[in-house]
């Protein structure tokens, strides 16, 4: 038996239907521990235990249980109760959703709290339900509280009193003897509860707690990182390719006939289950279909071209306005029908330009060109646009108004692969106004950059200056664009990683939604948290890297870009689920090594996973240097 040498192991009782992670944890300790069901509890004694633990339902215990379970601890027993909502001087409103609530650790004012952890760590239980008390009771010691609205990475440095003011109690002792926990706790390791070191502190006080034993043994991680560690890594990455075009493959409607739902919702259920975002995006169909291809080209997967093929239809024929003044527009997504984002499209359009540059497939080039000529007309003269275009909102003369305008957005966050889906259409085919435009747009942008328009981060204009910088570079050949992307390049290196992935910075904190908790949110709490973006900023390096490799033939980028590689296979998920192996969540701490990061933002959260300017794009790029053409140049 693990026991310590202060506390002789106490006998323990667990109320609960079935087995939890929790559960397991209060066994392997050699504790003599017995489960029950609540309903068998509630019928029978219960007497000749030391502690109990009660994991709960989102309800009061049965009054029977409820009566025994009270004199246990009128008589000093520890009582441990989970998302029970009452007992003692508690008294609980209904369940509600934490899911952009924070957990804090406050440690008592006097005593050592829970060992290992500080006032002000973070703790996120995902999307998990609470039980707010009404009010307090006499005794109570918190341990966690809720905050909303926490703009910080892993921990808060804030006063004690600042945390508890204002909180919603999340863990709390009572009396000395009674443990109360207002959320779903029991099945910590199934709801991937991060960061899971400091979870396993949380954990191990509870058992001890309970069982007056050490030493406990914890479940593997339901989900695994850290695949490309091995020796063999351009064996990790086909592996990884074909676990993130296995994952695509789950979302696809009616085989791609239908395009493809947008992916994984940041939410996980208390019982690991995860939400599907239903909406079928247009970019995400495009860059989709991309990854079909690049997969069918690499293994010769005949299915994968036939799916790809399906999504340029899909694209291409309802997603495509045709005819009027909205000819050649695509539409965003299947509910936002009339509204057109220019980079969003651009994304749909790009894995078209790629087939045809790397393999002379050019038979949709007419349907890129319509799509890139509405862009065009709604560009104004510095060469970028303004950040969407609606068409209830337009008519012909207020599109000529757009086209007139001296000044678009110089964000690269709306212009970049606007510009890139330009330069690369003129590459194939020559069409001089796609590259007076682009470059007067990537010049313009330039011009202000570093200070650009942010939205997210710095660190995400800078990854996606790559791509459209390294096609202006091959377009033109001129020594001054080439210079631009080194200096963006150089920019960038300074917020790698040494595991090969890139954080978010920014600076001056200027980005709208830099250390925001309300809205679309940035991941960047503090500048230097290790937290890389894999929807907004670290996704656009393969493919960035290894096209400037083709632009340059500069060994430097083919490095580059074989780092970025490791960190986007080491960071995928490996898991026995289908609905999450393969994927990517959206915010990876670099150093925890494990999907982490600030979870406010209202639809893409830390641990979203887009089906295409996530998975797709990264697949794209993992994939480009493996693949054979006429003039592919990014080989590896």
């Amino acid at each position: 038996m693990k026991t310590n040498d202060k506390t002789a192991a106490r006998r323990c009782l667990v109320v609960a239907e079935n087995d939890t992670d929790l559960f397991g944890v209060l066994v392997s300790s050699g504790a003599p521990v017995d489960r029950i069901s609540p309903a068998s509890a509630a019928r029978l004694g219960i007497s000749g235990y030391d502690s109990y633990c009660v994991l709960g339902s989102g309800s009061a215990p049965d009054a029977r249980l409820r009566a025994r379970l009270e004199e246990e601890a009128a008589a000093g027993k520890r009582v441990f109760i989970e998302f029970a909502g009452s007992f003692g001087g508690i008294y609980s409103d209904e369940p509600a959703d934490t899911t952009r609530s924070r957990l804090v650790f406050v440690g008592p004012e006097n005593g050592p709290g829970i060992p290992g952890l500080e006032t002000g760590d973070l703790l996120d239980d995902m999307s998990n339900r609470t039980m707010r008390p009404w009010y307090g009771a006499p005794g109570t010691v918190p341990l966690l509280v809720y905050r909303g609205n926490v703009i910080a990475h892993t921990h808060w440095d804030a006063p004690r009193d600042e945390i508890l003011s204002e909180s919603t109690p999340g863990l709390w002792l009572m009396g000395g003897n009674v443990m109360m926990c207002s959320f779903r706790l029991s099945d910590f390791n199934r709801a991937q509860f991060a960061p899971r070191a400091a979870w396993r502190k949380v954990i191990e006080y509870i058992a001890g707690w309970l069982t007056g034993c050490s030493g406990f043994s914890f479940p593997e991680p339901v989900v695994r990182y850290g695949a490309g560690n091995g020796d063999d890594f351009e064996r990790s990455l086909r592996d990884a390719v074909d676990r993130g075009v296995a994952w695509l493959s789950g979302f696809l409607v009616d085989g791609g006939s239908g395009g493809i739902l947008e992916g994984l919702r940041h939410e996980i259920k208390p019982d690991g289950g995860r939400v599907i975002a239903q909406t079928v995006r247009t970019d995400c169909c495009g860059e989709a279909a991309g990854a079909f291809a690049f997969y069918s080209r690499m293994t010769g997967n005949e299915n994968a071209l036939r799916i790809s093929e399906a999504l340029k239809d899909f694209v291409f024929g309802p997603m495509t306005v045709r005819g009027g003044d909205f000819d050649g527009m695509l539409r965003w997504t299947s509910s936002a029908w009339q509204v057109c984002y220019q980079d969003d499209a651009a994304r749909a359009l790009l894995p078209v330009l790629y087939d045809c540059l790397l393999f002379g497939r050019g038979e949709r080039f007419g349907d890129v060109c319509r799509a890139l000529d509405f862009l065009v007309r709604t560009t104004a003269r510095d060469g970028c646009r303004v950040p969407r275009t609606d068409m209830p909102r337009l008519d012909a003369e207020s599109i000529k108004e757009l086209r007139d305008a001296e000044h678009g957005r110089a964000s690269a966050h709306y212009n970049a692969y606007y510009h890139a889906a330009l330069l690369l259409a003129y590459l194939y085919g020559g069409n001089g106004t796609y590259l007076d435009v682009a470059r007067k747009g990537l010049e313009t942008i330039m011009s202000v950059y570093p200070d650009t328009v942010r939205e997210q981060s710095e660190t995400e204009e800078q990854c996606r200056l790559i791509l459209p910088l390294a096609a202006l570079y091959e377009a033109t050949g001129l020594e001054k664009h080439k210079k631009m992307l080194y200096r963006v390049t150089g920019d960038l290196m300074r917020r790698r990683h040494p595991c090969g992935g890139f954080y978010e910075y920014d600076t001056g904190y200027a980005a709208a939604c830099s250390r925001n908790s309300d809205g679309e949110c940035s991941l960047l709490t503090h500048n230097g948290d290790p937290v890389a973006d894999l929807l907004y900023s670290v996704n656009w390096l393969p493919v960035g890297f290894s096209w400037a490799y083709r632009a340059t033939g500069d060994e430097r980028f083919r490095e580059l870009r074989r780092g970025v590689a490791e960190f986007c296979v080491n960071a995928q998920a490996v898991c026995g689920d289908p609905m999450v192996n393969g994927s990517w969540s959206r915010a990876f701490d670099m150093e925890l090594n494990e999907p982490y990061g600030c979870p406010h933002d209202v639809g893409w959260a830390a641990r979203a996973c887009e089906t295409g300017w996530t998975a797709a794009e990264i697949l794209m790029g993992l994939m480009m240097p493996y693949l054979t053409g006429p003039d592919h140049g990014v080989s590896h």
